[in-house]
Formats: structure tokens, sequence, C-alpha cells
């Protein structure tokens, strides 16, 4: 793209006359703006009204076509929604405002690596599908790959990148025609499904690593790194080349990073390092003035998406220097965008699918802001807060005094809360177990009378250390099969049975899913029952038992329940039951937490 400096100096520049041009050092939105305001009108027209306007960005934009979840009954829409289906339908027939900033992001294509960073129900799952989508549409040519790490995610990714694909290209193209050239893959891969590791150990002739050769026993998370390092060495040692994709995008991006110093790859991290080092350079752009610059890094479309509050197995962040050690600069050259005004790093503070009474709940708990002896974790700058989507409307993480924090609207335009006078997030705590798990029943059975169906419409999750939460999963299916209600534990062959052989899928027609977070992460439901807090109350310190928590909490678009047994009186039962008493607006005292989310991109 020629830039207005190289056209004025340019001895043909009075060839067009007064042709309204732009150039490429004003496609920043600042810069676009301006030109647009100064051009002269070609003709005269009259200023949009807001139907028009919406018209419009339905026409262009994504706004009406994200789709809806599946398995939803059909519901007529009384004039005053009463019921929980009835509720849920009206939720589902209210167009969300159109997002530019998702437009912008899903639609454009950088030239190289793009961080972004996103809060839970923000879209990243949606947007990153989209891009991949609009990529493949843009050049076929290409090798792309969309790469997760949670295996139950394989059908709602597929889905939406099968839909993006359709709709962007009137139904011409499928996924199934794409599959060759844009793959879906789980981070890690196994000898029935391809998967990113396993495609690259095949790719340099190395026989691919299983659960069983790696030495951290339970940890998936840190398994594959491990595997991405050896395989780094590998491909270091026989002198081959990595290089596969032109475009790699990678969903929770925070579960592919950990603390452990033996599994850095000279001090980057090592998924991250084998996912950059799988692409092929970008081209360097040069406008018709300007000469290739040989000395200059060469740029690779690594696009990682993340939210560090859901991380699960580690406390570390995915930045751009957490990712590339001191050779960030180099990954990424010089400057915060690229040309055209394309972002190299970009913050989504909206939240459009968790309402917001749940995720200041969550988010407070997740922290522990309102914990007795001081916050765990959280941004310590008003400027991160931001970015998360809040305001801070008193204190200044300065000194001792109180911050208070409040979440407008705008960031999280769910309608639910603006449809019915019952609150979205409950807790009860119970004498025990058994206690908890009948009423859970019976709050089950009124939503299913309320027609909701079990599956989609409700999930149960559980929360714990791991033994713990898959004791009380097989607890909650027993209570659950006592009272005649179907249930699926994930992967299993069928509704009623334990966990099984089939790892992509999570939901099953006809039966409640009940699952632990680890499954649960990225799925959402429009009831979720969050069961063993206690569990929690025991481990109330732990940062990742913390984020456990956020996770499954954030996994409602709807109505969030919280129980637990044998609590009163704790100090955990006590934060629970401020905090739900504090939306909109959390107060706490700031003090030094043990892990910093404060974004110093």
């Amino acid at each position: 793209m020629i830039t207005r400096d190289e056209w004025d100096d340019a001895s043909f520049n009075a060839l067009l006359g007064a042709t309204p041009m732009l150039f490429g050092d004003q496609l920043t939105p600042t810069k676009l703006m301006r030109a647009l305001e100064r051009t002269q009108l070609v003709a005269q027209g009259q200023a949009l009204d807001e139907a028009q306007w919406a018209a419009l960005t339905r026409a262009f934009g994504t706004s009406g076509n994200i789709p809806k979840p599946k398995n939803i009954a059909p519901v007529v829409v009384p004039p005053v929604p009463q019921t929980r289906a009835e509720l849920v339908a009206a939720v589902r027939v209210a167009e969300r405002p159109l997002d530019l900033q998702q437009e912008r992001i899903a639609k454009t294509v950088p030239p190289g690596p793009q961080r972004i960073r996103g809060l839970a129900g923000s879209g990243k799952t949606v947007l990153l599908a989209q891009k991949a989508a609009t990529m493949h549409l843009k050049h076929p040519d290409w090798d792309i790959a969309l790469v997760f790490f949670s295996r139950s995610l394989y059908e709602q990714i597929t889905t939406q990148v099968d839909h993006w694909l359709r709709l962007q290209s009137d139904g011409e193209t499928r996924l199934a025609d794409a599959q060759h050239k844009l793959r879906i893959l789980h981070a890690w891969g196994s000898q029935g499904q391809p998967g990113f590791y396993r495609v690259l150990a095949e790719h340099v002739g190395a026989p691919p690593l299983s659960v069983r050769d790696a030495p951290y026993g339970f940890h998936a998370s840190k398994n594959l790194i491990y595997c991405a390092h050896r395989l780094l060495q590998i491909a270091e040692e026989q002198q081959a080349s990595l290089e596969f994709f032109d475009a790699v995008l990678i969903d929770e991006g925070q579960d592919l990073v950990n603390e452990e110093p033996a599994i850095l790859y000279e001090q980057r991290q090592a998924f991250y390092w084998l996912a950059h080092r799988s692409l092929r350079p970008v081209p360097q752009e040069v406008s018709l003035f300007e000469e290739l610059d040989l000395k200059k890094p060469a740029l690779r479309r690594l696009i990682w998406a993340y939210d560090e509050a859901q991380s699960l197995d580690s406390m570390m962040i995915p930045n751009t220097r957490t990712v590339f050690g001191d050779s960030w600069a180099d990954v990424f050259g010089a400057g915060a965008t690229y040309r055209g005004g394309i972002g190299k790093s970009e913050v989504m503070r909206v939240s459009y699918r968790t309402p917001g009474p749940i995720l200041v709940a969550a988010h407070a708990l997740g922290m522990g802001l309102l914990r007795e002896g001081g916050m765990l974790s959280g941004p310590t700058q008003q400027k991160d807060w931001d970015r998360l989507g809040y305001e801070v409307t008193a204190g200044d993480f300065r000194g001792k005094e109180p911050v208070t924090i409040h979440r407008p609207a705008r960031n999280s335009p769910h309608p639910l809360p603006a449809l019915t006078s019952e609150p979205l997030v409950t807790f009860d705590n119970y004498s025990s177990r058994a206690e908890e798990i009948r009423a859970l029943t019976a709050n089950i059975a009124r939503d299913v009378r309320e027609g909701l169906q079990l599956s989609r419409n409700i999930l149960v999750v559980t929360v714990g250390a791991g033994a713990s939460a898959n004791s009380m999963m097989l607890k909650v299916a027993e209570g659950l099969k006592v009272a005649g209600i179907d249930f699926y534990i994930p992967s299993a062959d069928a509704k009623n049975l334990p966990a099984g052989k089939n790892p992509n899928r999570f939901w099953l027609e006809g039966a409640v899913t009940i699952t632990t977070i680890h499954r649960a992460k990225g799925n959402e439901a429009d009831v979720v029952y969050v069961v063993g807090l206690d569990e929690v109350a025991r481990a109330e310190g732990d940062i990742q038992v913390r984020n456990q928590l956020f996770t499954a909490m954030s996994r409602s678009r709807g109505w969030l329940h919280l129980s637990g047994s044998q609590m009163a009186g704790r100090p955990f039962e006590r934060e629970v039951r401020q905090v739900l008493a504090s939306h909109p607006t959390l107060t706490f005292r700031p003090s030094p937490p043990r892990r910093r989310t404060d974004d110093d991109e």
C-alpha cells in the first residue's frame, strides 16, 4: 500500500486530479475517519435513522448470524414471559448489539502474530472459528490449523467453522470441502484422531508420544507441553523443518503454558514455540517505493486467544513476554499495529453470554476480592480493571483505602436481567451431601416442568480437587437415577453410564450432563448447578481451586445455583453471601495478590 508522502513524491501524482483517494497510512480508525470527513461529497444525502443504521450493520456484520444453541424446543414467547423456557426463548430472539471490535478481529487477517485476551463469554471461540473460515475463503491455498485443548469442544468448534464457511460463501463451501486445507485439531491428538502435536511429529518422522510416555501423571496440559518440548529437541537434532502451516489459531491459550523450568524451550513456552516453528514465514509487505529489509525478522501468523481466569493447571498468563521470552520483540516486530490498523494485541471486555450478576459474582469469588484473608489474584491497576469491563468508582489501588468497582450494563448486555425479577445467582448450604443432591434433583425437575430440556439447557458441574470432584459427580449421578432423571457423564457410551471412550462427546439427547470442570470448559447452558462448594471452602486459599469455581460459574448463560454442605459459619460461606449481596458494585481493600493479572503488554 502506498503512503500519502510516497504518492506526493511520485512524478505521476497529478494524473488522477481531484479524485478522492485513501492511502496506506490512513487506514487506522482515527485517520480513516478524518480522511472520510475531509473528503468532498460526490452527492448530497441524508443521515441514516436508527432503523436504517441497524439494517446496514446487519447486512455487513455478524449480528444475528451467530449460531443459536442446539436442541432448543420451539417456544412461543408471550408478551410477558414467565417460565424459564419462555425466558430462554425471549433471550434467543433478542438480537444482541453489533460488536464492531469482534467484526474487525474476525474479518481481518494479520500478517503476523496476534494476541486476543477476552473474558468469559466475550466470544473468543466464535471469533476464532469465524476468523479461520474467513482466512480459508480469502486464501484457499493456505494450510490453516484451528487448535483447542478441551476434547469436549470438538463438536462445538467444527459446527461453528462449518456455519461460518457456509454463511460467508453463500452455501458454496462446507467444512467437509475444506478439511484438507483447514484443519480443526485437538492440541495433542490420538491414533484415531489427528491432533496438532501428532501431525507435526509425523511431519518430521518422529514417533508421537502418548500420555503413557509423559512424566507428569494426570496433568494433561503439562504432559502435552513436555511432548512439544521433546519434539522441538528432535527437530533440532535432526535439523528437520517443522514448517507445515500458513496460519495457526489457538483457542484456550491459557491451558498451554506452564511454569515448570524443565519444559521451557530456550526460555520460551514449548507448545507456543512449536506452533511458531510450524508456520511458514509471511512474505514482507512493501509498497511500490520500498525495498525488502533482509535484516528484518520474518513474521508468522500465530493467533491465540485466552482468559487467564480460566486457567486450571497453571498460574502463568500467556502474554507475549511469557510465551516468547526475550525474543518476543523479534516475533512481533515493531509497533502496536500492522498496516491497515490491524491490532497485534486485542482486549475484549464485553461479555455477551454470561449475565452481569453472574460474571461479577464469578470474578469476585474467583479472585477472592471479599475474602477475609485478602484478595488472592486479580488486577492491581485501574486500567486493568477497565480491560475486564469494570469501572473503578472509588479508590486508586495506591494505598490501603477501600476500592469500589462497578460493572456497567454496556459491558454485560445480556437481556435476561431486564426480563425477570428472579435472582440469577443463588446459593444454598445444606446439612449433608444427600440433602444437597435431593434439592438439586428437585430443582432440575422444576426446570423440566418449566419447559427446559435436560440436554444443553441444564448442566451440573462438581468442583474441588480431582478425586473429590469425580466422587461427587458419581454421587450426583446416583441421586438423579433414584429421582428418575436421566444423566450423561461426558465420554460415556450412553446415558446413565460411567465415563467411556468418547472424549469428544459432552451432551446426549434426553439426559442432563454431569461433569467436573476440566470437561466443562468451553461449554455452556442456560441453567448451571455448581455442586460441592464445601470442597472450595476447604481449599479457599488455593488459586487454582478458585479458578475452577470461576470457570464453572461462567458456564451459565442464564441462571446459576451454587450449593454446598456443612458450610454454616465458615469464612467462605460468609464470603459467598457477601458477594451475592453486592452486585453490581464490589468494595474491597486492595492487597498485594499472590497472582497479579495486570496486562503489561
